[in-house]
């Protein structure tokens, strides 16, 4: 296979480098930084809970060379999905940052109250979380998967370090009160370099061009996930990159396409059809549907349910969809 999705297979296969991580990876990483300002380190877990529609996160964010600490953890279902109206919001920002020296990421209560700790190092990870009559978390991930990190210099990452990984998540979780069991699969990130803000250098020509990210994933089991990195546009979305894990074997995807249907009052995105290559010509193609969201910017996350076929038997699983549209893109898509 050379040829698909208007992509040369072979050329990308050659063409791209990705890092290798060990595990000094599950601490900060101050010594890879500039001194510039929007030099950045984030931490990320999330899970689920389907039969409620419920879908959860914790998300920390460092800017090192500012002190600054931002993040915190969030819980959505499908009665709400605008900011004050989730089941649990807790999203901090100019949080003081220990200074380097004081702080290990390995074991870090974070100053938004999110507790990670490294149980096996790239492998196990112990989240907590407190915040008495809101939310509190007592949660372990435990990956089904190596770190795959995004190719270098391939959008959205053209700078810096990320890395994804599928995990089984297990523990507890106190709602309001309410002990809700966790027990499902599901994804963490972390990434580390450069993410400025500020006002775009330039407004986009064309609704396609370069402005957003589609992040979209599914772990259903110990040997199946996968995960896509898309460029927003009005049609077909070309996809970057990402991976697939199918009988516990697993590859980079190297190309692909995703079509996403929106409410057309709202704007929020009901339906996805991922079709992508990987590393071993292995082809994926799956649909989902979101079951509730919650909203952030010119865009948001859905807990989406997945089905698609491996090739031999029909496989369904649960996983989200994080889709964030510039502003121009979000503007075409409420004309569409």
């Amino acid at each position: 296979m050379s040829e698909l999705f208007g992509v040369d297979l072979d050329r990308r296969r050659a063409e791209r480098t990705y890092r290798t991580f060990g595990p000094e990876d599950d601490d900060f990483h101050d010594e890879e930084m500039t001194d510039r300002w929007w030099e950045t380190e984030t931490c990320w877990f999330s899970w689920n809970v389907p039969e409620r529609s419920l879908g959860g996160w914790t998300y920390c964010q460092a800017r090192p060379n500012a002190g600054l600490c931002n993040g915190g953890a969030w819980v959505w279902d499908a009665s709400g999905a605008l900011p004050w109206e989730l089941a649990y919001r807790a999203e901090y920002s100019g949080l003081q940052l220990p200074p380097r020296g004081e702080r290990d990421m390995r074991d870090f209560e974070w100053p938004n109250g999110v507790r990670v700790r490294v149980l096996e190092p790239l492998a196990r990870y112990a989240v907590s979380y407190a915040d008495p009559g809101g939310l509190e978390l007592d949660l372990e991930f435990e990956s089904i998967m190596a770190p795959n990190p995004h190719p270098t210099g391939v959008i959205p990452f053209l700078k810096g370090v990320h890395l994804d990984q599928a995990g089984h998540v297990t523990g507890t979780m106190v709602l309001a009160g309410e002990t809700v069991p966790i027990d499902c699969y599901s994804v963490r990130d972390r990434s580390w370099g450069p993410r400025p803000l500020g006002r775009p250098r330039r407004r986009a020509s064309t609704a396609g061009s370069f402005g957003g990210v589609g992040y979209s994933f599914c772990a259903a089991g110990p040997g199946e996930a996968w995960l896509v990195y898309a460029v927003p546009g009005p049609e077909a979305e070309p996809v970057s990159c990402g991976f697939l894990l199918r009988d516990g074997r697993y590859g980079h995807i190297l190309a692909g396409e995703r079509r996403v249907t929106f409410d057309a009052v709202t704007g929020w995105p009901l339906t996805f059809e991922i079709e992508a290559v990987d590393e071993f010509d292995r082809r994926l193609s799956v649909r989902g549907d979101a079951v509730s969201r919650h909203w952030r910017g010119h865009g948001g996350d859905s807990l989406v349910h997945w089905r698609w076929d491996d090739g031999v038997d029909a496989v369904e699983g649960w996983g989200e969809d994080q889709s964030y549209f510039s502003r121009d893109q979000w503007e075409a898509n409420r004309r569409r």
